[in-house]
């Protein structure tokens, strides 16, 4: 695992849907969040792209900012409002809610993965569990 830290944009992973975010955001958000809803296992990559795309989410809806690796700020999440104002997101509260569900159940490789690392694995955990509240 890529990850320096528990947060979502503390792992080279978070990093890899940048392209596609930039092409097509609204796109990208919403399938991944069906994705995750559908299946019965999560990838550990399909897990990061839940995260990533709620997080997206969560900051045009709620102004949130996000700890980010400096080398992506351009095009990343916490310059995303700025640029893209009018972009309509409310629609994909409830799918993003029941993705990451999936993420922070045990039907998540994600969720595996950090599981022997108990102290960060819920720190990681109540990351994700604070961004369902505010996306309630």
């Amino acid at each position: 695992m890529g990850a320096w830290s528990y947060g979502i944009f503390d792992d080279d992973t978070a990093y890899d849907f940048v392209d596609e975010i930039k092409t097509d955001p609204i796109a990208f958000f919403k399938s991944s969040f069906e994705y995750a809803i559908q299946v019965d296992f999560l990838g550990f990559d399909e897990s990061h792209a839940v995260t990533v795309s709620a997080a997206y989410v969560d900051h045009l809806l709620n102004g949130t900012t996000y700890r980010t690796d400096g080398d992506y700020d351009e095009y990343g999440v916490n310059n995303f409002r700025k640029i893209h104002k009018n972009l309509n997101v409310d629609d994909l509260r409830i799918l993003a809610i029941k993705a990451l569900e999936k993420v922070v159940s045990k039907d998540s490789d994600l969720y595996n993965v950090w599981l022997p690392h108990e102290e960060l694995h819920l720190k990681w955990k109540q990351t994700l569990l604070d961004l369902i509240e505010r996306l309630r």
